[in-house]
């Protein structure tokens, strides 16, 4: 008759470990399917985004335009910059939401044919207004003057 002492049983102890020790939980947990789910909203809104900043406006009126100040459909701040980016060898003048925007008021810069206006005290507009907004541009080739002129608009909202 064999008497076997606990303490000193070891092949019993080693089996019951590895029976007791459930197998990692490898489950895909639904935490999971969100984070997967953030990391492709915020994959598509970096897309969006990049299409959206980098849109060719190069080609607008063949090359005249080199850029709407905000582009068409954009949403800016009251204090913001509003005018156009010509190509060399081109001049404009600016009416927003149907007022001309005086020279003297606006910031015309040769070099870069650009022309700017920034809303502020003592001009025409204090403040740009809120909600939807219209620019147009009555632009011109400088050799020929504003007589032979072509007018672009856009809209653009103030929030």
């Amino acid at each position: 008759m064999t008497t076997s002492d606990p303490a000193n049983d070891t092949t019993n102890s080693g089996a019951d470990t590895t029976e007791s020790a459930s197998p990692p939980n490898r489950r895909f947990k639904p935490r999971y399917i969100a984070y997967l789910a953030l990391l492709a909203i915020a994959v598509v809104c970096i897309v969006l985004a990049a299409r959206l900043g980098t849109s060719d406006t190069s080609q607008l009126d063949g090359g005249r335009i080199q850029r709407f100040i905000p582009t068409p459909g954009a949403k800016i701040l009251q204090q913001d910059i509003i005018g156009i980016d010509m190509a060399p060898g081109y001049e404009a003048s600016l009416v927003l939401n149907g007022i001309p925007l005086p020279l003297d008021q606006t910031y015309t810069v040769p070099q870069l044919n650009q022309v700017t206006f920034k809303a502020g005290p003592g001009k025409v507009y204090e403040t740009l207004p809120a909600g939807e907004n219209c620019l147009t541009a009555t632009y011109w080739q400088s050799a020929f003057g504003p007589k032979v002129s072509s007018v672009r608009s856009w809209c653009f909202t103030v929030i």
